[in-house]
């Protein structure tokens, strides 16, 4: 599919796939609630999961949200791009959009090719991962392939996603700002163009009430981002290779060659996230390595958390929390 035909598909409110920076999205008109639909029923999407929806730039976000002091500072510092916002939305924005909440999550993507079918549509975007529900999230055509098969939509194909993991998600909505989602755009980042600190929700602790009700966010499931292969998720390296839950030909995934471990008696296969270690590199090929063990088709998978090094670790330990079957 090419840039015209994938900004027609738009128009004529029909779906297709573009690529981000973060992961490749499953769009529509973020205004048509028949091709919103569509987008919930080929995802299996539970209707109580809100979509993201894409604008060009903060004066493109004030026509469909009330954005606010902290909005503006927000965008003129990270848009575009991996940075998404929780705002009260207008009543352009379908309640099918937001699962019945009246905040809308927008965010400006820095992705070239997606900025010009916004450009050329000049409608917003509503673009969830496209990948089925919970699974795990697509940084490349193939993997959008993989995912639907022979119900695939047209893709418009960008390359390899340049962070490879979903947006920031901040709340503006209450009265201190809280991160529902981790992502490329830390804590610590947010704090410094700010002035003050703000909250961030528990990893990987979402209740059965929040399940059941409308959530403000995406990835705010306990269960997403998941393999199909049981993953065992261990607390460090060092208890993951003491553990008697590896068996011979199980995957287990390690951050770098570099890695200091102890060889094991009963042989498993060993993949590794990046070849220098480095906490981009690592968030950038995670769903990779990780489709790449579940087609192995091997029993298990393991992989431990990380130390707390930076505020991008904490992405990184939140979408491994929710990927994993076991936590050891």
């Amino acid at each position: 599919m090419n840039l015209v035909d994938c900004t027609e598909h738009l128009l004529r409110s029909e779906i297709c796939v573009v690529p981000t920076e973060t992961v490749y999205g499953l769009a529509c008109s973020a205004f048509s609630v028949a091709a919103v639909k569509k987008v919930f029923e080929l995802k299996g999407r539970p209707a109580n999961n809100p979509l993201i929806v894409h604008v060009l730039n903060h004066d493109s976000a004030d026509e469909i949200c009330k954005t606010n002091e902290l909005s503006v500072k927000l965008a003129k510092a990270f848009w575009p791009g991996a940075l998404t916002l929780v705002l009260p939305k207008k009543k352009c924005i379908p309640l099918e959009v937001t699962s019945g909440r009246n905040s809308v999550a927008v965010r400006s993507p820095s992705h070239p090719l997606f900025r010009q079918i916004i450009t050329r549509a000049k409608i917003p975007i509503a673009a969830p991962s496209a990948n089925l529900a919970n699974k795990i999230s697509p940084t490349n055509y193939q993997d959008v392939l993989d995912a639907f098969g022979d119900k695939c939509p047209p893709i418009l194909d960008g390359g390899e996603c340049d962070f490879g993991i979903e947006s920031t998600v901040l709340d503006l909505t209450t009265t201190i700002p809280q991160i529902l989602r981790f992502g490329p755009v830390t804590k610590q980042d947010i704090e410094n163009v700010l002035g003050f600190n703000i909250e961030s929700s528990s990893t990987g602790k979402s209740t059965e009430k929040d399940l059941l009700s409308g959530k403000k966010s995406p990835g705010q499931g306990s269960k997403h981002y998941a393999p199909d292969t049981p993953l065992n998720l261990h607390s460090s390296i060092e208890k993951m290779f003491s553990s008697e839950t590896i068996k011979a030909g199980d995957v287990v995934i390690l951050p770098c060659p570099k890695t200091p471990h102890r060889s094991l008696s009963k042989k498993p296969i060993i993949l590794y996230l990046s070849e220098s270690g480095k906490t981009k590199d690592i968030a950038k090929s995670l769903y990779k390595i990780l489709r790449q063990a579940d087609k192995l088709l091997v029993n298990k998978i393991h992989i431990s958390l990380f130390p707390l090094e930076d505020d991008l670790i904490s992405a990184i330990n939140d979408k491994l929390y929710r990927a994993s079957t076991c936590q050891l």
